[in-house]
């Protein structure tokens, strides 16, 4: 037992020096247990405060002692981004099914109708129901936008994590 916990110690201290301390940016919400982080390499969309535009850059690391990122043409303190901005890829897949889905219905009923031989069956207003409100709510789910805006401030919050081991 001895033996096995002297090498493991012996192990840990001449590895020690090859792991690096891990640095991050972390996004969290109060009251909640969940955050986002963003570590060097990643891509990030942000808002400074006083500005109407959008900066897309990769975080290339971070400076602690500054409080701020190193981003690729600038450092931006972390108390400056007023506003955070995240792609969203489901109102557009879900207005494309919406899409599929009504035309499909009204497609199929239509052929249904004119090829079944039966003169009783009919395209109904049922039908056409369904397809004018798979639609319009592939129409409305396409007007919810592609970005999800996160507002830094007493609820939300960006603070700079240094993890040494």
């Amino acid at each position: 037992m001895t033996a096995k916990l002297l090498l493991f110690t012996l192990c840990i201290l001449l590895t020690g020096h090859y792991l690096s301390a891990q640095q991050m940016l972390s996004l969290e919400k109060y009251g909640s247990p969940k955050t986002k982080k963003f570590l060097a390499g990643q891509g990030i969309s942000y808002q400074l405060k006083g500005q109407e535009g959008w900066f897309d850059s990769v975080i290339e690391g971070f400076r602690m002692d500054q409080n701020s990122i190193i981003l690729g043409d600038r450092y931006v303190k972390v108390d400056d981004i007023s506003m955070l901005r995240f792609q969203r890829s489901w109102p557009k897949a879900t207005s494309i099914s919406l899409y599929t889905f009504g035309v499909s219905w009204s497609g199929l009923a239509l052929v249904g109708t004119l090829t079944d031989g039966n003169p009783s069956t009919n395209y109904r207003w049922s039908d056409a129901v369904i397809s004018g409100t798979s639609l319009a709510l592939g129409f409305a789910f396409s007007r919810i936008g592609p970005f999800r805006k996160m507002k830094i401030g007493d609820r939300r919050k960006l603070r700079l994590i240094d993890v040494t081991f």
